[in-house]
């Protein structure tokens, strides 16, 4: 699994098991060998291997993006069809107008009502696709953040919102054919929800020749203003103090 979400309002955590094409939802306390509280799974879910997902606690609903370029939101307690766990989503959006073209990084921010998703506008043309939250169907982005001045290589891993602020924190890979293993180049950089087109990000931690170098996942600490991000080359996680976001 490439993500994970935690559930503050409900004390849950959910996350996609891939060889199960499932979603499974724990309480926040889990502990050993703990079955889930819930279970997302069966062929009306048109589930494909999923590795990243967000939940949205506020309007009770999970997203989850696809291999096939789509995204499911799905019902966070949904019982599915008899009762059992085959819950069909109750809005896809995808299609060649949304420019999402297979299993990215997503994030929700419940506050501004809008939908995060990583896509790409052609080959190696990585960019950040703004959608309304409830969008639905072959709808296009509200904004569309990449290009050279972005810098936006690839996306690491699994981004972070911050509503209160606007703010959109992205873990980016370097450029370069061995970018998978590790870059000098790779960073954290920060772009606002307002943000469109070929944008800087407003803040950047890391590259170039930075302590980064394979950034993926990122978590926020509102109460101590930190930032945390894992980096797989380093087989860290790093704690960043970082009131400017706050």
């Amino acid at each position: 699994m490439h993500g994970i979400a935690y559930d503050a309002i409900h004390d849950e955590f959910s996350v996609p098991q891939q060889f199960g094409q499932a979603i499974l939802t724990y309480r926040g306390a889990a502990n050993g060998e703990e079955p889930p509280i819930r279970v997302i799974e069966g062929p009306h879910t048109r589930l494909d291997a999923p590795e990243h997902l967000d939940v949205d606690p506020v309007h009770n609903e999970i997203f989850m993006p696809t291999r096939s370029g789509e995204v499911l939101v799905f019902p966070r307690d949904g019982k599915g069809i008899d009762n059992k766990n085959d819950v069909a989503p109750i809005r896809v959006l995808g299609g060649p107008n949304t420019m999402i073209t297979g299993d990215a990084p997503i994030a929700v921010d419940p506050v501004n009502n809008l939908l995060l998703v990583g896509g790409t506008a052609g080959r190696g043309q990585t960019r950040l696709l703004i959608f309304n939250r409830t969008d639905s169907g072959d709808v296009k982005p509200k904004a569309v953040i990449g290009g050279p001045k972005s810098h936006l290589y690839a996306f690491g891993g699994p981004m972070a919102v911050y509503p209160q602020k606007g703010e959109i924190l992205v873990s980016v890979r370097g450029p370069g054919p061995f970018a998978e293993l590790a870059s000098e180049e790779a960073f954290v950089g920060v772009w606002k929800i307002t943000d469109n087109g070929d944008v800087a990000p407003q803040w950047t931690i890391g590259g170039p020749h930075g302590i980064l170098r394979m950034p993926r996942g990122i978590a926020l600490d509102v109460k101590n203003k930190n930032m945390l991000v894992s980096d797989k080359r380093l087989n860290a996680v790093l704690t960043f103090h970082f009131p400017e976001v706050f």
